[in-house]
């Protein structure tokens, strides 16, 4: 129990108005990724921020952030001769 419904709804709504981080399918996939890691036939790249601020997410700054997580794998990728 919340103890005021209506700004629990308004935090709901606020949260429900942002762009999604990822899609089902993405998450079917990051399994069969993450079994080829285990595996040792790829490497696991992980970054990101130890903690947003709910006013700093935006889709540029989430499109930002998964720019350089790309080239890092690129790099990584080219380097390790094994996908990331």
């Amino acid at each position: 129990e919340w103890p005021d419904p209506e700004a629990l709804r308004d935090v709901i709504a606020e949260l429900e108005s942002y762009p999604p981080l990822v899609f089902a399918g993405e998450c079917d996939q990051l399994r069969a990724r993450l079994a080829s890691v285990a595996q040792g036939e790829a490497f696991l790249l992980q970054g990101g921020d130890c903690a947003e601020a709910f006013d700093a997410v935006s889709a540029e700054q989430i499109r930002n952030k998964l720019k350089t997580l790309l080239q890092m794998g690129a790099v990584l990728t080219y380097a390790g001769s094994v996908p990331v």
